[in-house]
This record gives structure tokens, C-alpha cells and sequence, in this order.
């Protein structure tokens, strides 16, 4: 006889099966529909995260490509002005950190050190790397630095609580988000913590 525990288990087992089938269901187009977040464009390469890697693939379609395997989780890639350096977020030892690689794919380099996340958002024209940072605010809020590969250097971007940077084509207006993501998803919120552009 069957416990009331073994009866539960078995109706969550057939409810469970069916939608982890439809959960692999093909796309019209051939593919596999999937949960893909933080896309990148720029020109053709279209960067994108799922299954806790980046990969990449034509704006026109086609298949994808796995450009990292690490059991670490990377997101938010932001790809250069010459398309050819992806800048990414990733914990490959604790916190979460700036990562560059080549957008073809190839071995990451570690731009930030500090105990707080460090997140990509955009780049400038001259290639420079505009992130977001707790590190060098007097208040637990994000601010955003931009950093200079070349030289290594860092400057704080004269705002507070900003987050999610994009700069117009020509550099002249900065379009930002206030306040920095806070986990809370609520819909159609209104309150004082909504975030505005």
C-alpha cells in the first residue's frame, strides 16, 4: 500500500515530466527554445548568456557557440567599439568581477578586485570600459568608474546610485538607470525605490 507521501511524489513526478518535454520543444526555425538573457550586439556577432556561459552567434541566425565552459556563472557581456573585446561579468574566485576576452572567444583577464560586484555596462568610443561598482561609494549604492585597459586606470563617473550606462553615439548624453537594480521584480511598482532612465 502506498503511503499518502508516495502518492504526492508520484502526481508531482507526472505533473513534472510533461513540461520538462515542452521545456525542450524545437523552435519554428529548427532550434531549442531556451531562457537566453543579456544580449550584446555589434554589427554581426550577437553575444548572449545561457546555461550560465556566454556564447555566440550570427545577428542573422544560425548556430551558436559556447565561448565559455567555467562551472562559474558569466553574464551582462558588453562587446567593444571595434567588435573585437567582450567585456563580461563572472565569479571565477568569489565575488563578481570585470572579465575581458577576445569576442571570438580565448583565455579572460581580470579587471577588478573589489569586494563588491563589479558589473559591465558599456564601453566609450576611445575604448575605454564603463562598469558599475559599490567599491568606491561612501554609501552601500552602485556608481558608475570607467576603466582604462590600456593603462589600468579607474575614474568614478560623477553620479550617485547610477547603474546600466549607454552613452549616445557621439558621447554627449549619458542615459543611465537610478536606482541600481535592488531584487525586487514587483510588477508595475510604482513606489520610491522604481528605477527611472
Amino acid at each position: 500500500m502506498k503511503t499518502p507521501f508516495v502518492v504526492a511524489l508520484i502526481t508531482v513526478f507526472a505533473l513534472i515530466g510533461p513540461l520538462s518535454v515542452s521545456a525542450q520543444t524545437p523552435a519554428a526555425d529548427g532550434g531549442t527554445l531556451g531562457f537566453y538573457r543579456f544580449p550584446a550586439l555589434h554589427d554581426d556577432p550577437l553575444v548572449f548568456a545561457t546555461e550560465r556561459d556566454l556564447w555566440r552567434v550570427s545577428a542573422s541566425g544560425g548556430v551558436a557557440y559556447r565561448l565559455t565552459t567555467h562551472a562559474a556563472e558569466e553574464r551582462s557581456p558588453v562587446i567593444s567599439p571595434d567588435g573585437r573585446t567582450l567585456a563580461f561579468a563572472a565569479q571565477y574566485e568569489g565575488p563578481t568581477e570585470v572579465y575581458t576576452m577576445p569576442v571570438e572567444g580565448g583565455t579572460p583577464t581580470r579587471w577588478t578586485y573589489e569586494s563588491t560586484p563589479s558589473i559591465p555596462s558599456t564601453w566609450t568610443n576611445d575604448g575605454r570600459l564603463v562598469y558599475e561598482s559599490q567599491q568606491y561609494s561612501t554609501l552601500p549604492h552602485f556608481q558608475l568608474v570607467t576603466l582604462d585597459p590600456q593603462q589600468n586606470s579607474r575614474e568614478r563617473v560623477p553620479l550617485a546610485t547610477a547603474t546600466s550606462a549607454s552613452y549616445d553615439e557621439s558621447e554627449s548624453d549619458l542615459y543611465f538607470v537610478r536606482p541600481a537594480f535592488h531584487n525586487n521584480v514587483t510588477n508595475r511598482y510604482v513606489g520610491g525605490t522604481a528605477r527611472d532612465v
